[in-house]
């Protein structure tokens, strides 16, 4: 009996980090493609006078606030997410807060890193400048 209730416990664990890895990721772009069109916004150079015109320190600056602003989001969206119920929790004794997919926000930084347009841009900028320095 304890045989067949380790293999339960065991599908139970892939089928709640499938449910996180959606959960996390589509909750992680929605706020990828918010905070690009709305909190980064103001950070976007379109065009290369705008680039031009910015210090490197001035980069760093908007980049600095930049990543404060995702660790925030990141943050606040874990701790949102983590609410949502799991609907095989306790099962079997399976606890789903105590997946470590849940209770860290890897994926949602991740994410948000990776996607962020405006984010990739402001590194590229820095990116050339910090070589052209060098």
């Amino acid at each position: 009996m304890t045989e067949n209730n380790n293999y339960y416990i065991i599908f139970i664990k892939i089928i709640a980090i499938i449910y996180s890895t959606i959960i996390f990721s589509y909750a992680s772009l929605l706020m990828v493609f918010y905070s690009d069109k709305y909190l980064f916004k103001y950070f976007n150079d379109e065009t290369d006078e705008n680039i031009n015109n910015k210090s490197t320190l001035m980069h760093f600056t908007e980049f600095t606030i930049m990543i404060s602003i995702i660790g925030i989001l990141a943050y606040f969206g874990r701790n949102i997410l983590c609410k949502v119920p799991f609907p095989f929790d306790n099962q079997c004794g399976f606890n789903y807060m105590q997946l470590k997919e849940v209770s860290s926000g890897g994926m949602i930084l991740y994410i948000l890193f990776s996607f962020s347009v405006i984010l990739n841009k402001k590194i590229n900028v820095l990116r050339k400048r910090l070589e052209m320095a060098i």
